[in-house]
């Protein structure tokens, strides 16, 4: 009985997560267990451990008496997902150095001339989708499957934060165009197998992406306008 509440728990949690991420629910919206339950067709117990796993990611914030309240992006959260991001994607990249096959590599590169047409068209979407292979091929070239999945889930709430941060199109260009320097220079340092430079310059790219998307968040904050 245990085990079949712990695999509804695992199912209603991964459809949530799903919803939230696409955007069904805005910062801000209340959910209902008793709606989300009949819904799914699933218990109340293990969509409230659902929920409560949610919470423990900064998805939602669980309100007694209330329900359930999708979570708006603040400068602290996007400040703290990056800098963790920066501490992982470092140990990532200085093990993919020396782990990463010709054959990760030359995919790796790959993603990297897409992404950078991407750029050149000024393809929000696409350059959105190559970023996160590009992440994932450097992290997947670790070769440690705790850190993969770790990695994994961060980036996920990324996403989600991401997704709701109020860019103009001049501010994002100007982020697509730095990230393309410093994509760029830790491609090469993989290639040349610089473990430690290939780690310092992806803490470090993490780190300026954080400071960008917070000067962005707070920015808006200041003009007056709606906040994500």
């Amino acid at each position: 009985m245990v085990s079949q509440r712990l695999n509804r728990s695992g199912q209603a949690y991964e459809q949530l997560t799903a919803e939230i991420l696409r955007g069904r629910w805005q910062p801000g919206d209340t959910l209902s267990t008793y709606a989300l339950s009949e819904e799914l067709q699933i218990s109340r117990t293990p969509i409230s451990e659902a929920l409560k796993r949610l919470e423990s990611e900064g998805l939602v914030e669980i309100i007694p008496q209330v329900g359930c309240r999708v979570v708006r992006p603040s400068s602290t959260a996007v400040t703290e997902l990056f800098a963790i991001r920066g501490v992982l994607e470092g140990l990532a990249a200085e093990a993919a150095a020396k782990a990463m096959s010709a054959k990760q590599l030359a995919e790796l590169g790959g993603v990297l001339e897409r992404m950078e047409v991407a750029i050149d068209r000024a393809d929000e979407v696409a350059y959105g989708d190559l970023n996160y292979q590009f992440h994932l091929k450097i992290i997947e070239g670790s070769g440690m499957p705790r850190l993969i999945q770790t990695v994994e889930g961060l980036w996920s709430l990324l996403r989600y934060q991401l997704a709701r941060l109020p860019f103009a199109g001049d501010q994002m260009g100007e982020s697509m165009a730095k990230s393309r320097i410093e994509h760029r220079a830790i491609f090469e340092a993989l290639e040349r197998r610089g473990a430690k430079r290939a780690r310092t310059l992806a803490e470090q790219h993490s780190r300026r992406c954080g400071d960008r998307f917070v000067v962005y968040l707070e920015g808006a904050s200041t003009r007056g306008g709606e906040k994500p």
